[in-house]
């Protein structure tokens, strides 16, 4: 996942667009993680956070193969 990238929810919907990487404290992991910004397009259910660990969220990929 890099900044850019169109991502959706795995469990709650919706579509977002990444906006920036940033390092906190997780109590899941018990320590430092990558976290990832997201500016949400299309509200799915319960989006009131902006920032979500990468392994909740999909990629949305392009229909064009071009």
């Amino acid at each position: 996942m890099k900044v850019g990238d169109l991502v959706t929810h795995k469990y709650d919907g919706g579509v977002g667009i990444i906006m920036d990487h940033t390092i906190q404290q997780s109590n899941i992991t018990m320590g430092l993680t990558e976290w990832v910004v997201i500016k949400w397009i299309e509200h799915g259910t319960n989006h009131k956070r902006t920032k979500y660990m990468p392994a909740y969220l999909e990629v949305v990929e392009p229909t064009d193969k071009n």
